[in-house]
Protein backbone atom coordinates (compact mmCIF):
# COMPACT_ATOMS: atom_id res chain seq x y z
CA UNK A 1 0.00 0.00 0.00
CA UNK A 2 1.73 3.69 -0.87
CA UNK A 3 2.08 5.48 2.01
CA UNK A 4 -0.09 8.58 1.04
CA UNK A 5 -3.31 6.58 1.02
CA UNK A 6 -2.42 5.70 4.88
CA UNK A 7 -4.64 7.52 7.17
CA UNK A 8 -2.79 8.40 10.14
CA UNK A 9 -4.99 10.91 11.91
CA UNK A 10 -7.71 8.17 12.61
CA UNK A 11 -10.01 9.22 14.91
CA UNK A 12 -12.97 7.81 13.44
CA UNK A 13 -11.72 4.36 12.81
CA UNK A 14 -12.03 4.50 9.40
CA UNK A 15 -9.74 4.79 6.35
CA UNK A 16 -6.68 2.95 4.55
CA UNK A 17 -4.35 1.89 7.54
CA UNK A 18 -1.66 -0.33 7.18
CA UNK A 19 -1.09 -4.03 8.85
CA UNK A 20 -5.22 -4.95 8.27
CA UNK A 21 -6.52 -7.95 6.28
CA UNK A 22 -10.07 -6.06 6.55
CA UNK A 23 -9.53 -2.02 6.72
CA UNK A 24 -12.54 0.04 7.47
CA UNK A 25 -12.86 1.84 4.43
CA UNK A 26 -13.47 6.22 4.66
CA UNK A 27 -16.12 5.89 2.71
CA UNK A 28 -18.81 3.07 1.46
CA UNK A 29 -18.00 3.17 -2.69
CA UNK A 30 -16.77 4.71 -5.09
CA UNK A 31 -18.14 7.37 -7.81
CA UNK A 32 -19.93 5.99 -11.18
CA UNK A 33 -18.64 7.65 -14.45
CA UNK A 34 -21.77 9.18 -14.57
CA UNK A 35 -21.22 10.87 -11.22
CA UNK A 36 -18.13 11.63 -12.18
CA UNK A 37 -19.45 13.48 -15.20
CA UNK A 38 -21.68 15.63 -13.33
CA UNK A 39 -19.24 17.59 -11.59
CA UNK A 40 -17.46 18.18 -14.42
CA UNK A 41 -20.59 19.50 -16.30
CA UNK A 42 -21.04 21.80 -13.40
CA UNK A 43 -17.13 22.97 -13.78
CA UNK A 44 -17.49 23.86 -17.25
CA UNK A 45 -21.06 24.76 -18.11
CA UNK A 46 -23.02 26.02 -14.70
CA UNK A 47 -23.27 29.75 -15.12
CA UNK A 48 -23.07 29.94 -11.07
CA UNK A 49 -21.10 27.90 -8.45
CA UNK A 50 -23.66 28.68 -5.90
CA UNK A 51 -27.51 29.18 -5.05
CA UNK A 52 -28.32 27.99 -8.44
CA UNK A 53 -30.34 25.54 -10.71
CA UNK A 54 -28.79 22.84 -9.33
CA UNK A 55 -29.26 23.45 -6.55
CA UNK A 56 -32.90 23.84 -7.28
CA UNK A 57 -33.62 20.74 -9.02
CA UNK A 58 -31.15 18.59 -5.99
CA UNK A 59 -34.29 19.87 -3.31
CA UNK A 60 -37.04 18.88 -6.14
CA UNK A 61 -35.01 15.11 -6.58
CA UNK A 62 -34.84 14.74 -2.84
CA UNK A 63 -38.64 15.74 -2.25
CA UNK A 64 -39.46 13.27 -4.87
CA UNK A 65 -37.04 10.42 -3.33
CA UNK A 66 -38.18 11.18 0.12
CA UNK A 67 -41.59 12.41 -0.23
CA UNK A 68 -40.89 15.22 2.33
CA UNK A 69 -42.89 18.41 1.44
CA UNK A 70 -39.53 21.32 1.83
CA UNK A 71 -36.39 20.05 1.18
CA UNK A 72 -33.19 22.61 1.72
CA UNK A 73 -29.67 21.61 0.45
CA UNK A 74 -26.94 22.49 3.47
CA UNK A 75 -23.12 22.14 4.04
CA UNK A 76 -23.86 19.34 6.36
CA UNK A 77 -26.02 17.90 8.30
CA UNK A 78 -24.77 19.31 11.67
CA UNK A 79 -26.32 22.71 10.51
CA UNK A 80 -29.02 21.06 9.01
CA UNK A 81 -29.40 20.02 12.86
CA UNK A 82 -28.66 23.50 13.94
CA UNK A 83 -31.74 24.86 11.48
CA UNK A 84 -34.03 22.67 12.91
CA UNK A 85 -32.67 24.04 16.17
CA UNK A 86 -32.88 27.32 15.41
CA UNK A 87 -36.60 26.88 14.37
CA UNK A 88 -38.14 24.93 17.63
CA UNK A 89 -37.72 28.51 18.99
CA UNK A 90 -35.14 26.51 22.03
CA UNK A 91 -34.03 28.99 24.56
CA UNK A 92 -32.32 28.71 27.86
CA UNK A 93 -35.46 27.85 29.90
CA UNK A 94 -35.97 25.38 27.85
CA UNK A 95 -35.39 21.31 27.58
CA UNK A 96 -34.75 19.02 24.62
CA UNK A 97 -34.77 15.16 25.05
CA UNK A 98 -31.84 13.63 23.29
CA UNK A 99 -30.66 10.44 22.63
CA UNK A 100 -27.36 9.49 24.30
CA UNK A 101 -26.78 6.63 22.03
CA UNK A 102 -25.56 8.97 18.55
CA UNK A 103 -22.63 10.98 17.04
CA UNK A 104 -22.20 14.12 18.81
CA UNK A 105 -23.50 16.19 16.54
CA UNK A 106 -26.86 14.93 16.88
CA UNK A 107 -26.54 16.99 20.59
CA UNK A 108 -24.49 19.76 20.15
CA UNK A 109 -26.46 21.96 17.65
CA UNK A 110 -29.26 22.02 20.55
CA UNK A 111 -26.88 22.49 23.17
CA UNK A 112 -26.21 25.38 21.96
CA UNK A 113 -29.30 27.07 21.69
CA UNK A 114 -29.18 27.25 26.05
CA UNK A 115 -31.73 24.76 26.46
CA UNK A 116 -30.78 21.81 29.28
CA UNK A 117 -30.17 18.38 27.15
CA UNK A 118 -32.13 15.71 28.73
CA UNK A 119 -30.60 12.20 27.93
CA UNK A 120 -33.24 9.34 26.51
CA UNK A 121 -32.69 5.63 26.84
CA UNK A 122 -32.53 3.31 24.07
CA UNK A 123 -34.95 0.55 23.46
CA UNK A 124 -33.15 -2.76 24.27
CA UNK A 125 -34.11 -4.61 20.85
CA UNK A 126 -33.84 -2.37 18.14
CA UNK A 127 -30.86 -0.59 20.19
CA UNK A 128 -32.54 3.38 18.94
CA UNK A 129 -34.14 5.99 21.08
CA UNK A 130 -36.87 4.41 23.29
CA UNK A 131 -40.45 6.40 22.91
CA UNK A 132 -41.20 5.24 26.34
CA UNK A 133 -38.57 6.91 27.84
CA UNK A 134 -39.29 9.76 26.14
CA UNK A 135 -42.25 9.76 27.80
CA UNK A 136 -40.99 9.01 31.29
CA UNK A 137 -38.83 12.33 30.87
CA UNK A 138 -40.69 14.88 29.72
CA UNK A 139 -42.17 17.62 31.78
CA UNK A 140 -43.48 20.98 31.33
CA UNK A 141 -40.48 22.73 30.23
CA UNK A 142 -39.92 19.99 27.15
CA UNK A 143 -40.06 22.02 24.13
CA UNK A 144 -38.50 19.69 21.45
CA UNK A 145 -37.68 16.02 20.86
CA UNK A 146 -34.42 15.13 18.77
CA UNK A 147 -35.32 11.27 17.53
CA UNK A 148 -32.26 9.76 15.76
CA UNK A 149 -32.20 6.69 12.98
CA UNK A 150 -28.96 5.83 14.43
CA UNK A 151 -27.07 2.95 11.95
CA UNK A 152 -30.03 3.19 9.85
CA UNK A 153 -32.70 1.96 12.28
CA UNK A 154 -36.09 3.73 12.22
CA UNK A 155 -37.43 5.10 15.44
CA UNK A 156 -41.37 3.92 16.13
CA UNK A 157 -41.94 7.11 15.07
CA UNK A 158 -45.75 6.14 15.22
CA UNK A 159 -45.09 6.75 19.24
CA UNK A 160 -42.70 9.54 19.15
CA UNK A 161 -45.33 11.44 16.97
CA UNK A 162 -48.07 10.44 19.21
CA UNK A 163 -46.18 11.63 22.31
CA UNK A 164 -45.36 14.78 20.80
CA UNK A 165 -48.96 15.18 19.81
CA UNK A 166 -50.27 15.24 22.97
CA UNK A 167 -47.26 17.56 24.66
CA UNK A 168 -47.65 19.97 21.83
CA UNK A 169 -43.51 19.37 21.49
CA UNK A 170 -41.34 19.50 18.20
CA UNK A 171 -39.98 16.47 16.59
CA UNK A 172 -36.36 16.66 14.98
CA UNK A 173 -35.36 13.41 13.35
CA UNK A 174 -32.01 13.19 12.56
CA UNK A 175 -31.88 11.16 9.47
CA UNK A 176 -27.84 11.36 8.80
CA UNK A 177 -27.37 7.60 8.72
CA UNK A 178 -30.79 6.41 7.21
CA UNK A 179 -31.01 7.86 3.88
CA UNK A 180 -33.94 5.26 2.08
CA UNK A 181 -34.94 4.11 5.43
CA UNK A 182 -38.45 3.73 5.80
CA UNK A 183 -41.64 2.54 7.70
CA UNK A 184 -44.33 0.55 5.97
CA UNK A 185 -43.04 2.68 2.82
CA UNK A 186 -42.82 6.57 3.93
CA UNK A 187 -39.46 7.32 4.49
CA UNK A 188 -38.29 8.87 7.69
CA UNK A 189 -37.63 12.60 7.81
CA UNK A 190 -40.91 13.37 7.05
CA UNK A 191 -42.79 12.23 9.92
CA UNK A 192 -41.59 15.05 12.46
CA UNK A 193 -41.25 18.85 11.84
CA UNK A 194 -38.12 18.94 10.49
CA UNK A 195 -35.65 15.62 9.05
CA UNK A 196 -32.06 16.03 8.62
CA UNK A 197 -29.46 14.32 6.49
CA UNK A 198 -25.91 13.50 5.83
CA UNK A 199 -24.16 13.08 2.39
CA UNK A 200 -20.53 12.75 4.40
CA UNK A 201 -17.95 10.82 2.90
CA UNK A 202 -18.76 7.79 5.20
CA UNK A 203 -22.42 7.38 4.50
CA UNK A 204 -24.45 5.36 1.86
CA UNK A 205 -24.68 8.62 -0.37
CA UNK A 206 -21.87 11.25 -0.50
CA UNK A 207 -22.00 14.48 -2.26
CA UNK A 208 -17.72 14.92 -2.76
CA UNK A 209 -17.25 14.15 1.55
CA UNK A 210 -19.83 16.48 3.04
CA UNK A 211 -23.56 18.05 2.33
CA UNK A 212 -26.76 17.37 3.63
CA UNK A 213 -30.71 17.48 4.07
CA UNK A 214 -32.76 19.43 5.96
CA UNK A 215 -36.61 18.57 4.82
CA UNK A 216 -39.49 20.69 6.78
CA UNK A 217 -43.08 19.78 7.27
CA UNK A 218 -44.71 23.27 7.62
CA UNK A 219 -45.02 25.68 4.83
CA UNK A 220 -44.60 28.45 7.67
CA UNK A 221 -41.28 26.90 8.41
CA UNK A 222 -40.05 26.31 5.06
CA UNK A 223 -40.21 30.24 4.22
CA UNK A 224 -37.43 31.00 7.14
CA UNK A 225 -35.31 28.45 6.09
CA UNK A 226 -33.55 30.37 2.76
CA UNK A 227 -32.75 33.50 4.32
CA UNK A 228 -31.25 31.80 7.79
CA UNK A 229 -29.16 29.19 5.21
CA UNK A 230 -27.68 32.50 3.48
CA UNK A 231 -27.00 35.44 5.73
CA UNK A 232 -30.07 36.87 5.03
CA UNK A 233 -30.29 37.67 1.72
CA UNK A 234 -32.90 38.32 -0.37
CA UNK A 235 -34.13 40.51 -3.34
CA UNK A 236 -35.67 43.95 -2.77
CA UNK A 237 -39.33 43.36 -3.39
CA UNK A 238 -41.51 45.67 -6.00
CA UNK A 239 -40.76 47.58 -9.49
CA UNK A 240 -37.20 50.03 -9.22
CA UNK A 241 -36.59 52.83 -11.25
CA UNK A 242 -32.92 51.62 -11.57
CA UNK A 243 -32.56 47.66 -10.70
CA UNK A 244 -28.68 48.74 -8.60
CA UNK A 245 -30.62 51.08 -6.45
CA UNK A 246 -29.83 51.34 -3.57
CA UNK A 247 -28.43 47.47 -3.89
CA UNK A 248 -28.42 44.33 -6.03
CA UNK A 249 -29.93 42.96 -2.76
CA UNK A 250 -30.95 43.12 0.81
CA UNK A 251 -30.05 41.30 4.23
CA UNK A 252 -33.06 41.25 6.68
CA UNK A 253 -34.08 39.14 9.47
CA UNK A 254 -36.43 35.84 9.10
CA UNK A 255 -36.60 35.21 13.16
CA UNK A 256 -36.65 38.04 15.96
CA UNK A 257 -33.37 38.11 17.83
CA UNK A 258 -31.53 35.40 15.69
CA UNK A 259 -28.42 35.75 13.17
CA UNK A 260 -28.47 34.07 10.35
CA UNK A 261 -25.73 32.22 8.65
CA UNK A 262 -24.51 30.59 5.44
CA UNK A 263 -25.26 27.16 5.29
CA UNK A 264 -25.26 26.54 1.63
CA UNK A 265 -24.51 23.40 -0.68
CA UNK A 266 -22.07 24.33 -3.68
CA UNK A 267 -23.76 23.78 -7.66
CA UNK A 268 -21.25 20.84 -7.95
CA UNK A 269 -22.39 18.64 -4.82
CA UNK A 270 -25.49 19.29 -5.80
CA UNK A 271 -25.54 17.72 -8.99
CA UNK A 272 -23.87 14.79 -8.00
CA UNK A 273 -26.13 14.58 -5.61
CA UNK A 274 -29.14 14.67 -7.99
CA UNK A 275 -27.46 11.52 -9.95
CA UNK A 276 -26.56 9.98 -6.63
CA UNK A 277 -30.40 9.33 -5.56
CA UNK A 278 -30.90 7.29 -8.91
CA UNK A 279 -28.57 4.74 -7.45
CA UNK A 280 -28.75 4.85 -3.24
CA UNK A 281 -31.81 2.21 -3.15
CA UNK A 282 -29.26 -0.32 -4.64
CA UNK A 283 -26.64 0.46 -2.57
CA UNK A 284 -28.72 0.03 0.32
CA UNK A 285 -29.99 -2.84 -1.06
CA UNK A 286 -26.84 -4.71 -1.31
CA UNK A 287 -25.77 -3.35 2.22
CA UNK A 288 -28.55 -5.12 3.47
CA UNK A 289 -28.38 -7.87 1.96
CA UNK A 290 -24.64 -7.85 3.42
CA UNK A 291 -25.48 -7.81 6.79
CA UNK A 292 -28.29 -10.20 6.38
CA UNK A 293 -25.56 -12.92 5.32
CA UNK A 294 -23.60 -11.66 8.22
CA UNK A 295 -26.34 -12.09 10.15
CA UNK A 296 -26.78 -15.68 8.79
CA UNK A 297 -22.93 -16.96 9.47
CA UNK A 298 -23.30 -15.93 12.69
CA UNK A 299 -27.03 -17.25 13.65
CA UNK A 300 -25.86 -20.39 15.56
CA UNK A 301 -23.15 -18.45 17.69
CA UNK A 302 -25.11 -17.23 20.94
CA UNK A 303 -22.52 -14.68 22.17
CA UNK A 304 -23.45 -12.72 19.65
CA UNK A 305 -26.80 -11.01 18.83
CA UNK A 306 -28.11 -8.09 16.63
CA UNK A 307 -30.74 -5.60 16.67
CA UNK A 308 -34.53 -6.79 16.26
CA UNK A 309 -35.95 -5.15 13.14
CA UNK A 310 -40.05 -4.90 13.60
CA UNK A 311 -42.15 -5.90 10.61
CA UNK A 312 -42.47 -3.19 8.03
CA UNK A 313 -39.07 -1.30 8.67
CA UNK A 314 -36.85 -0.86 6.13
CA UNK A 315 -33.09 -0.91 8.16
CA UNK A 316 -30.91 0.29 6.20
CA UNK A 317 -28.13 -0.79 8.05
CA UNK A 318 -25.61 2.00 7.83
CA UNK A 319 -22.64 -0.09 10.11
CA UNK A 320 -22.83 -3.91 11.22
CA UNK A 321 -23.23 -3.08 15.25
CA UNK A 322 -23.40 -6.29 17.37
CA UNK A 323 -22.90 -7.00 21.34
CA UNK A 324 -20.79 -9.47 22.83
CA UNK A 325 -22.03 -12.06 25.62
CA UNK A 326 -19.16 -13.36 27.04
CA UNK A 327 -20.35 -13.26 31.21
CA UNK A 328 -20.64 -17.24 30.92
CA UNK A 329 -16.89 -17.40 31.00
CA UNK A 330 -15.99 -14.31 31.98
CA UNK A 331 -14.57 -12.33 29.12
CA UNK A 332 -16.09 -9.10 27.48
CA UNK A 333 -16.23 -7.18 24.49
CA UNK A 334 -12.23 -5.92 24.54
CA UNK A 335 -11.22 -9.62 25.26
CA UNK A 336 -12.70 -10.35 21.83
CA UNK A 337 -11.70 -7.21 20.22
CA UNK A 338 -8.23 -8.13 21.10
CA UNK A 339 -8.08 -11.49 19.42
CA UNK A 340 -9.97 -9.82 16.28
CA UNK A 341 -7.39 -6.92 15.84
CA UNK A 342 -4.23 -8.84 16.28
CA UNK A 343 -4.78 -12.21 15.37
CA UNK A 344 -7.14 -12.12 12.61
CA UNK A 345 -5.90 -8.55 11.70
CA UNK A 346 -9.98 -7.30 11.30
CA UNK A 347 -10.03 -3.59 11.98
CA UNK A 348 -13.29 -3.89 14.41
CA UNK A 349 -14.29 -0.34 15.84
CA UNK A 350 -16.39 0.49 19.07
CA UNK A 351 -18.67 3.80 17.87
CA UNK A 352 -20.93 6.14 19.32
CA UNK A 353 -19.76 6.81 22.89
CA UNK A 354 -22.70 7.21 25.15
CA UNK A 355 -22.39 11.02 24.95
CA UNK A 356 -23.10 12.20 28.81
CA UNK A 357 -19.54 9.88 29.11
CA UNK A 358 -17.55 13.06 27.11
CA UNK A 359 -15.63 15.37 28.34
CA UNK A 360 -17.67 17.95 25.98
CA UNK A 361 -20.93 17.59 27.47
CA UNK A 362 -19.65 16.82 30.93
CA UNK A 363 -17.86 20.15 31.24
CA UNK A 364 -20.97 21.88 29.81
CA UNK A 365 -23.65 20.79 32.30
CA UNK A 366 -25.19 17.56 30.44
CA UNK A 367 -23.18 14.85 32.11
CA UNK A 368 -26.17 13.61 34.19
CA UNK A 369 -28.21 11.05 32.87
CA UNK A 370 -30.63 7.75 33.26
CA UNK A 371 -30.40 5.31 30.94
CA UNK A 372 -29.53 2.22 32.64
CA UNK A 373 -30.28 -0.17 29.64
CA UNK A 374 -27.64 1.67 27.13
CA UNK A 375 -25.17 1.61 30.25
CA UNK A 376 -25.44 -2.09 30.49
CA UNK A 377 -25.34 -2.73 26.99
CA UNK A 378 -23.10 -0.33 25.33
CA UNK A 379 -19.87 -1.65 26.63
CA UNK A 380 -19.93 -4.71 24.98
CA UNK A 381 -21.19 -3.27 21.86
CA UNK A 382 -18.58 -2.93 18.68
CA UNK A 383 -18.62 -2.73 14.81
CA UNK A 384 -17.23 -4.83 11.90
CA UNK A 385 -15.71 -3.24 8.85
CA UNK A 386 -18.32 -2.43 6.42
CA UNK A 387 -18.48 -1.09 3.04
CA UNK A 388 -20.76 -1.49 0.00
CA UNK A 389 -19.54 -4.91 -2.29
CA UNK A 390 -18.12 -6.94 0.20
CA UNK A 391 -17.13 -9.87 -1.66
CA UNK A 392 -18.85 -12.98 0.44
CA UNK A 393 -15.28 -14.35 1.17
CA UNK A 394 -14.54 -11.24 3.12
CA UNK A 395 -18.15 -11.69 5.01
CA UNK A 396 -17.63 -15.56 5.60
CA UNK A 397 -13.70 -14.30 7.08
CA UNK A 398 -15.65 -12.14 9.08
CA UNK A 399 -18.32 -14.30 10.95
CA UNK A 400 -15.64 -17.29 10.88
CA UNK A 401 -13.06 -15.03 12.49
CA UNK A 402 -15.92 -13.90 15.43
CA UNK A 403 -16.51 -17.85 16.29
CA UNK A 404 -12.86 -19.10 16.38
CA UNK A 405 -11.61 -15.70 18.62
CA UNK A 406 -14.88 -16.61 20.81
CA UNK A 407 -13.49 -20.59 21.01
CA UNK A 408 -10.48 -19.37 22.25
CA UNK A 409 -12.07 -16.93 24.90
CA UNK A 410 -13.60 -20.31 26.26
CA UNK A 411 -10.59 -22.04 26.21
CA UNK A 412 -12.00 -24.65 22.91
Amino acid sequence: MEEKKVKTNDASGRGSVGGYKVAFPARQHGYTEEEIQAVGNVMRNAECQTQGSFLEAFEKDFEAFTGANHAFAVDNCTNALRLAAILCGLKPSDEVIIPAYTFCASAIPFGMTGAKIVWADIDKNTWVVDPKDIQRKITSRTKALVVVHLLGMPVDMDAVMSIAGKHNIRVVEDCAQAIDARINGRHVGTFGDFGCFSFHGAKTMSTLGEGGILTVKSDKDALLVPGLRHNGVRGIEGERERYWVPAMSTVDIDMDGVWPNNFCLGEAQCAVGSVLLKSVKGYTDEIIAQNMKIRELLSDTPEISFNTIPQGYRHVMHQYVMHFDGSAFGKNRNDLMDILVNEFKIRCIVQYYPLYRFPLFQKLGAGGHDCPVLDEWWDNSFSFPMWCGMPDETLEYLAASVKSAIGMLKGE
